[in-house]
């Protein structure tokens, strides 16, 4: 187990605190600065980053315990927590084992996403798309697939995007897309011929829904998911760690799931079956990323300032649309509500994600955080996630009572 400020994807830095002034060095006559604008300027800064640095600190030392306690009761192997604001490095804890009898965690570690994929690779695209004006929100999806829904009523073809990636297009959840079609084309062409089991307008959390974005986002760009995020999204922000699998052999990466289907414990290759007969590459699952890459892109959110989108469409993506019906959503992300997944202390403006695997990403302008908090808890085999709930609400409830003491 360690605990460091992390610096970046591939190492750790010093506590981040302004080194002590050592008299001569650099003023050969003084052992003091000249006091100047300049000066008073900088002093500033460095206690302005002390108390973020602070504060920072303080959150993920409140929330240590309960990681600590949940790799005791083996609800995952191990974990990475970090906590940062709006600008700077955060500051993480890496707990625990990549796999029960592995190594140890790092601040570098991959961790599969799972649907933490849906915020961190098909928004961006999509709202780029939509900043661009190649698609609309308001676009049916036959637009882009005439035979989409094809001699069916209430057809799919007539579900819009933004019914889609909203979560009330009504499809179903899901489908084992893997047991019945083996190649890409056929699996999207499977999702495009669904049938919408439920009124439209109805809330039901929809993987096959991003499935279909994913098809648009493809269709409009011309471009496989993986190449547009790389070039609009990733290259872009320096999130030099986020990509599909299969990894390369050597990286650390957290194992998911000892997979009967495939015969394998899972490390580096996506742990969805559908995302497989995708080849891996989905707007609903598939992604890999370390703790610092997650960061990263959460403090442009919090910031509203992004390559990929203007903070029009960043402050779109974050209204309420809901209309009153089933949780507070927007544009695919999950907006603070009742007895939502990141606690009761986050201010009414926060909003996030997670992943099966045992991921999330959190975002609270209110108190002015951003909490990553990746664990496997699926490995070596899913089950009840009933502690990953429990630990997600506890820790983010930790870091939002920590921040707001220290603006107290």
């Amino acid at each position: 187990m360690d605990e460091v400020d992390a610096a970046g994807p591939h190492e750790g830095r010093h506590d981040g605190r302004p080194q002590e002034a050592q008299p001569g060095v650099g003023h050969p006559h003084d052992d003091t600065r000249p006091t100047t604008p300049d000066a008073n300027a900088d002093a500033a800064s460095e206690v302005a980053s002390d108390a973020v640095l602070d504060v920072e600190r303080a959150a993920v030392d409140a929330a240590r315990p309960l990681v600590e306690r949940a790799i005791a009761d083996e609800v995952t192997p191990g974990a990475v927590l970090l906590v940062g604001t709006a600008r700077g490095a955060g500051h993480g804890i890496a707990l625990g084992m990549r796999r029960y009898g592995g190594g140890a965690v790092t601040l570098d570690t991959r961790y599969d996403l799972a649907s933490l994929t849906k915020v961190v690779g098909c928004l961006p695209a999509l709202l780029h798309l939509l900043d661009t004006g190649d698609i609309h929100l308001n676009d049916p999806l036959r637009r882009f697939f005439s035979n989409a829904g094809w001699f069916q009523e209430p057809s799919l073809g007539d579900a819009t995007v933004e019914q889609l990636a909203l979560h009330v297009s009504g499809l179903p959840a899901w489908k084992p897309l893997f047991a019945w079609v083996s190649d890409r084309r056929t699996a999207i062409a499977n999702v495009l011929q669904t049938e919408r089991s439920e009124h439209p307008g109805t809330q039901v959390y929809s993987d096959l829904g991003v499935i279909a974005l994913t098809a648009v986002i493809e269709r409009v760009s011309g471009l496989h998911l993986d190449v547009f995020l790389h070039r609009h999204v990733f290259g872009p922000m320096g999130m030099a760690t986020t990509r599909y699998g299969p990894l390369p052999h050597g990286l650390p990466v957290a194992a998911t799931e000892d997979d009967g289907w495939r015969g394998r414990m899972l490390e580096g290759e996506v742990h969805d079956e559908n995302a497989v007969v995708l080849d891996g590459i989905s707007g609903h699952a598939g992604l890999f990323a370390t703790a610092a890459d997650l960061l990263r892109y959460g403090q442009a959110w919090l910031l509203r300032d992004a390559p990929f989108a203007s903070s029009r469409w960043l402050d779109e993506a974050l209204r309420d649309r809901s209309g009153g019906v089933g949780s507070r959503r927007g544009l695919l992300w999950s907006l603070r509500h009742d007895g939502w997944a990141f606690g009761k202390e986050a201010s009414g403006d926060a909003f996030g994600h997670t992943g099966f695997t045992g991921t999330s990403l959190a975002i609270d302008p209110g108190t002015g955080w951003v909490s990553v908090l990746l664990t496997n808890r699926v490995h070596p085999q899913r089950g009840s996630p009933d502690g990953i709930i429990r630990l997600r609400r506890a820790v983010h409830d930790a870091i939002t009572v920590a921040f707001r003491e220290a603006s107290a």
